[in-house]
């Protein structure tokens, strides 16, 4: 699956694997992307020379992510538990979609938390913001340094916090654009 010249949704799955899990993450992604068939998590850290621990750890955040699936067998011999790992490409869009969402709900609520409050602050880059009735209840000095509260205007903090809403909301559509194409073009190539 992987080759010189990288597909989007290839490209989109190490992105997302390196932000989920880190650098090394995306070399255990490889590993299952590579085996074509399921691999248990033994093979995995053998053919990287990890510890089987850190492949496991790699292993649950895509599982979470819905990235990875699993199968479990109970070995005769011993009775423990084998489990046959598989990576799931189709699902990268969708993870990255859900993610952005989230990132635009947090983006929404700063909005509305800077839109509906003012704020003060002291000067001090160690210090926190207060609202106005934060501010009233320290009688305008620092919680912290005890240094006076100022007003701070957020104007520029609100038309930032805009702007990224704004891109964000086209990221969206262009990747739910790009999902319905896919699963539109799958359902034409299955129904053959």
């Amino acid at each position: 699956m992987l080759s010189s010249q990288k597909t989007c949704d290839e490209e989109l799955l190490e992105a997302l694997v390196k932000e989920i899990s880190g650098e090394s993450a995306y070399e255990v992604v490889k590993v299952l992307l590579n085996a074509n068939k399921e691999i248990t998590d033994e093979e995995i850290a053998n053919k990287l020379n990890m510890l089987l621990n850190a492949v496991r750890k790699v292993l649950y955040r895509m599982y979470e992510e819905r990235l990875a699936s699993y199968r479990r067998t109970r070995d005769a011999n011993t009775g423990w538990f084998i489990y046959y790992w598989k990576i799931r490409p189709d699902k990268v869009r969708e993870a990255v979609i859900r993610r952005k969402r989230e990132v635009y709900l947090r983006l929404s609520e700063r909005l509305k938390f800077e839109k509906e409050n003012m704020l003060f602050h002291c000067g001090n880059p160690n210090c926190q913001r207060l609202t106005f009735d934060e501010a009233m209840e320290t009688e305008f000095k620092c919680p912290n340094c005890g240094e006076k509260l100022k007003y701070q205007d957020n104007t520029e903090s609100i038309r930032v916090l805009e702007e990224k809403l704004q891109e964000l909301e086209a990221e969206l559509r262009e990747l739910e654009k790009r999902c319905e194409e896919s699963l539109l073009e799958r359902s034409v190539l299955e129904s053959y």
